[in-house]
């Protein structure tokens, strides 16, 4: 019988592709938060997703399951296994090769902008119209200022 490993933070630390990547930026801290509360989000959506469909179906295998019952309730493990891997939420899966998931699917979004904006591209020409609003908010406000100590 094997036992399962237990999980301590040194042998998280020297298994996690989180710690070989890291960066000591803030920057990327916040990279990181933002990715994890996306996949909370898209974890807390299939949740939502899934909990009526279990009723739904675990009741029709009740009612009209004929000899297995549990047929379509095991898809529906089946399904949110696979979508629990493919969200990886906290990671455990990063390491295991080229398999699709929500964290590569971003960092594809992230590249494909990243190339967008160091072409020129949307990306670059919306930077530059928030650039203008800023500054224009900002002598807008020191317009107001100016104009608070008149009256």
């Amino acid at each position: 019988m094997t036992s399962t490993p237990r999980l301590t933070r040194q042998s998280f630390e020297e298994s996690s592709d989180v710690v070989r990547t890291r960066r000591t930026s803030r920057w990327s801290l916040f990279r990181r938060l933002v990715i994890f509360q996306i996949k909370l989000f898209a974890d807390g959506i299939r949740d939502l997703v899934l909990s009526p469909i279990s009723f739904a179906v675990a009741g029709i295998g009740i009612l009209f399951g004929g000899r297995n019952p549990h047929g379509a309730f095991d898809r529906l493990m089946q399904a949110g296994h696979i979508t629990d891997n493919w969200i990886d939420l906290f990671g455990h899966h990063a390491s295991h090769g080229d398999r699709p998931s929500l964290e590569r699917m971003i960092n594809e979004v992230e590249e494909a902008l990243r190339k967008d904006h160091a072409r020129g591209g949307v990306t670059a020409e919306a930077e530059r119209h928030f650039r203008t609003l800023a500054e224009e908010l900002r002598r807008r406000a020191a317009g107001s200022d100016r104009q608070g100590f008149a009256e």
